[in-house]
């Protein structure tokens, strides 16, 4: 190698400044594809005689094969240094030195090359040339090679970190320890990508360095392997940074959380149990009772997160847990059942409801707006919670907060159009607990609505839309039932027929279905006609009319239970003389109309029920007791809970 480096004679600066730069750009690609074939080839020799041969025939100065990249915009040495060719890159090193800090288009040197590649040889001998000529090039004496990052901003350590070759990983860190913590432009350091990757050798390399003496304790969280591991998920690489580096247990996120928060949050059961046995080892370590930047504490997280494995961990005989869970409250004042209650974590809350540490004073305890668990519970409309706590003999039920407001008044105060069933569903529970509720209150906060100049009172949106949802259902129905009159199935007789007494009338007017399709269609026709009037008139009257949506509805519910009817009836005359054909439409549409019927009429019914706020109103009405009968019926018959309780029985709930 030695004798490569004397030997080689090249033409004088003074030959080749001849050459114009165009002339340079058309031959340098095919030069620069020429040495990239020599460098393939592995032999130095032969590449030296190749690049002294291309200057020759090009007339180009040496310093212009410096400049020279190929397609990707990779330098000679990167090439080199991606091949793992030792001899080309001991032939390029001494011939171009600069070219150790050259970087490509993704700002990687060949020292990032070579290590995402795994050559180990190649690493060492760039490293080790690095060192020998940084005292002679001022481009390279402020330079750390080791912590040079690319365009993503990872060093040659994350790189090799990334391909997980133990020896790569091995050399570089051996140069510059420190660069373990250093942090790419995805706030990751080689440590954490050692966690994420699974390369339990490598992590315990990367972890024989101590913290950085220039950074305290909390200015590292971000590099933190134990928070990515738990992130992760990855137990093993857990244990392994807990005995080696027990001091990472403390670091903290930049939103205050600890490793064990991260477990809590994520429900990870089996690392918080290890991570919180290790608080509890040491008295002195308060790990457990550190807040985060929000005041959790990690048993808030898992009361949060639903995880009733989490929170046995505190309640368990012999746990070792120093203190009663339930004193420790968040910033809002709130315990361990508030946030599981206003969660709706019915699990956690049956759980805590049935632990011998909890009293009647952990239940009726109320955080600084002065609102129970069973407050928060009714507020974000959660029935089984509400249940749970409404059963339990312990509950005060009518306790009120800062405002006055018992639980039944909140569950009315805080609307939630979307979730409308929830709602409620959540109000009969309170009722049937005996909630007591203040209508008188609740009538006082509801906003009055203003009068314009014309004395009629302007529609909500949500009731505005809803209007001209139903117009728009209703308007398509009317129309097919329309169409329909006129298109009937089997067509009409001719008006050239000879008989004129049936001239334009239906072929198959005689067939008892055809009847059946006549009859439901026409209920289809003046139910959705009725609809449309209905909200028609209250549209343009732009007054409140809530029974005209009511009874549009109803309208609307007619409409859509006969006009299937009326399709099955036309489609089974005309297909009369297929037998097989004619049992699967019916049976069909038959199966399709009593789930349809099952699944909505009891949820329309409640709405009506909830709007008229008695069971008397649809009982009693005409129009209305089909309806309520064939929810009952199908309510019974499809296995679902009937929702419309008779009134008499309702009048006797009241009476008791």
């Amino acid at each position: 190698m030695d004798q490569l480096r004397i030997d080689v004679d090249f033409p004088s600066p003074d030959a080749a400044s001849q050459v114009g730069l165009l002339h340079k750009e058309i031959v340098g690609k095919a030069m620069i594809y020429k040495l990239s074939e020599a460098v393939e080839e592995g032999d130095g020799a032969n590449f030296v005689k190749v690049l002294k041969q291309q200057c020759e025939e090009n007339k180009l100065r040496l310093s212009d094969v410096f400049d020279k990249v190929t397609l990707a915009g990779h330098s000679l040495l990167h090439v080199a240094a991606d091949m793992g060719q030792k001899s080309i890159v001991q032939v390029l090193c001494d011939l171009f030195p600069l070219l150790l800090i050259r970087r490509n288009v993704r700002g990687d040197t060949p020292l990032h090359v070579a290590a995402r590649s795994k050559k180990y040889e190649t690493v060492k001998l760039i490293l080790s040339q690095y060192a020998t000529k940084k005292s002679t090039y001022d481009e390279m004496k402020d330079k750390k090679i080791a912590r040079e990052t690319n365009e993503c901003g990872n060093t040659p350590l994350h790189e090799a970190v990334y391909s997980g070759d133990v020896d790569v990983v091995k050399e570089i860190f051996d140069q510059d320890k420190a660069v373990a913590y250093c942090l790419n432009k995805s706030k990751r350091s080689p440590l954490c990508l050692a966690v994420v990757n699974g390369n339990e050798q490598i992590l315990e390399l990367l972890l024989q360095i101590p913290l950085p003496a220039d950074q305290p304790l909390s200015q590292c969280r971000r590099s933190s392997p134990l928070h990515t591991a738990v992130q992760h998920k990855k137990k093993v690489m857990i244990q392994a940074i807990i005995e080696i580096r027990p001091e990472l247990v403390y670091l903290r996120d930049e939103d205050g959380n600890t490793p064990l928060h991260y477990a809590a949050d994520i429900g990870y059961v089996d690392e918080f149990r290890i991570l919180l046995k290790k608080s509890l080892q040491n008295k002195l370590d308060q790990t457990a009772l550190e807040r985060n930047k929000k005041g959790r504490l990690p048993v808030h997280l898992a009361c949060k997160r639903g995880c009733v494995e989490m929170v046995k961990e505190f309640f368990e005989p012999g746990s070792g847990w120093p203190i009663n869970p339930y004193v420790l409250l968040n910033q809002k004042g709130q315990n361990i059942l508030h946030i599981a209650a206003k969660n709706g974590r019915d699990n956690v809350v049956e759980y805590l409801l049935g632990n011998c540490n909890t009293d009647d004073l952990h239940i009726n305890q109320k955080d600084y707006d002065g609102n129970t668990s069973l407050h928060l519970a009714s507020k974000n409309l959660f029935p089984q919670v509400i249940k749970l706590i409404t059963e339990d003999n312990r509950t005060d039920l009518n306790l009120t907060n800062e405002d006055g407001l018992t639980a039944g008044d909140i569950s009315k105060t805080f609307k939630h159009p979307m979730l409308r069933r929830r709602e409620i569903f959540s109000m009969k529970l309170l009722k049937r607990a005996g909630v007591h509720v203040n209508h008188m209150l609740h009538s006082q906060r509801q906003p009055q609505p203003e009068k314009d100049t014309s004395d009629f009172q302007l529609q909500s949106q949500p009731e505005k839309d809803t209007r001209q949802a139903f117009l728009i259902v209703a308007a398509l129905l009317m129309t097919v039932s329309f169409a329909a009159a006129f298109t009937v199935p089997g067509g009409v007789y001719s008006s050239d027929d000879p008989n004129p007494k049936i001239r334009g009338t239906a072929v198959l007017a005689r067939k008892p279905l055809f009847v059946i399709f006549t009859i439901f269609n026409i209920i289809t026709m003046c139910s959705s006609a009725m609809a449309c009037a209905l909200l028609s008139v209250g549209m343009v009257l732009q007054s409140e009319l809530t029974p005209t949506i009511q009874f549009s509805l109803v309208c609307l519910l007619y409409a859509f239970f006969a006009a299937p009817v009326a399709f099955i009836a036309a489609v089974v005359i005309v297909v009369a003389n297929n037998y097989l054909l004619t049992i699967a439409t019916s049976g069909i549409g038959c199966v399709l109309a009593f789930y349809t019927v099952t699944l909505i009429l009891p949820s329309v019914l409640s709405y009506l029920q909830e709007k008229a706020n008695t069971d008397a109103i649809i009982v009693h009405s005409p129009i209305l007791r089909p309806l309520y009968c064939c929810s009952i019926l199908f309510s019974t018959i499809g296995g679902k809970p009937k929702i419309l309780l008779h009134s008499q029985k309702a009048n006797k709930d009241k009476d008791n």
